[in-house]
């Protein structure tokens, strides 16, 4: 068996695939051109295929995908094939839900416009400063997987009604006081006063929030994306804050990104950015590398994967 590494990672992580791999050779071209002659013998390939490597490896049996989403790794001849898709889980669960929460306790103390005065050096008398409770709030979590669990674990402390949406989730975990498909999100939305993105995109979620969608919010509803930027159409997003169909919006992710510097949501007070950077946290390469080599050792001796896609799906 051979198995091929490309694009390229680091040293050290390669001698670690070596080491996991055993008898098994491993591949790790420089280039793209010596990744397509190696990939008539490639039975295993970690990292991002492209149809035109795919079309070259005939052989191919497995292929572990470096990222979480996978909305930029699969195409139609990868979907169609009888490759099994791996990808990385679980990885970035603590530090996502950590963002999700700074984000939306940040709302509920008035941060986002409390911190512009403070740039402006303008003191705010109590009685301008806007504060909700938690505790009274309705929250729907949009995606209950690895990402959308570890939100509502570390949500349910400060007390509100969390409402569950999910295609696949049967039961709903503890702290979760309601489930539902995908089919009840319009009919949801206006109870919601809150609603936090943790879903991937797919091809059934991909520019689902459109005018529609946030017309269905409360106006006092915020609005929280760290899924993927393309499950939001932006010009909607940009009108929904605008005139005042929704409250603000905390956004990590953007249908265009970098997000364009002519966007009005740069100059929103109701509006945090940050910049893609919800996964941000130590440690991350390492769980990324533990996943790897347990997927390696597993190959290897012939037993079934851990965090296998469906790629009709996109996850």
């Amino acid at each position: 068996m051979t198995l091929v590494i490309w694009p390229e990672i680091p040293a050290e992580e390669v001698a670690a695939i070596r080491e996991a791999a055993g008898a098994m050779e491993v591949v790790a071209p420089a280039s793209e051109a010596e990744a397509r002659e190696a990939a008539p013998q490639a039975e295993g390939w970690i990292g991002r295929l492209t149809p035109e490597l795919l079309e070259h490896a005939p052989r191919l049996r497995w292929n572990q995908s470096p990222t979480i989403s996978l909305e930029s790794v699969v195409f139609p001849d990868l979907a169609a094939s009888d490759i099994v898709l791996t990808r990385m889980r679980n990885i970035q669960n603590d530090h996502i839900s950590t963002h999700v929460l700074a984000l939306l306790l940040g709302y509920c103390r008035d941060l986002p416009r409390l911190i512009r005065r403070q740039i402006a050096r303008e003191w705010a008398e109590g009685d301008e400063v806007r504060v909700l409770d938690p505790a009274a709030m309705t929250v729907l979590v949009m995606g209950l997987g690895g990402i959308g669990g570890e939100v509502t674990c570390r949500l349910a402390p400060f007390g509100p009604t969390i409402i569950g949406v999910d295609p696949l989730v049967r039961t709903a975990p503890p702290d979760v006081a309601e489930l539902h498909g995908p089919e009840a999100l319009a009919e949801l939305l206006p109870r919601a006063d809150a609603t936090i993105i943790c879903a991937p995109q797919t091809p059934e979620t991909t520019g689902l929030f459109d005018e529609a969608m946030f017309r269905r919010m409360k106006p006092t509803a915020f609005f929280i994306n760290i899924g993927r930027g393309k499950i939001v159409q932006l010009a909607a997003l940009e009108r929904a804050l605008t005139e005042g169909w929704i409250a603000g919006a905390g956004l990590d992710v953007f249908e265009t990104e970098p997000l364009p510097s002519t966007s009005p949501l740069w100059g929103m007070e109701n509006v945090i950015i940050t910049p893609h950077s919800a996964g941000y946290g130590p440690h991350i390469e390492e769980r990324r590398l533990r996943v790897v080599l347990e997927n390696v050792r597993r190959f290897v001796g012939g037993q079934p994967l851990v965090n296998v896609a469906d790629k009709s799906r996109w996850y």
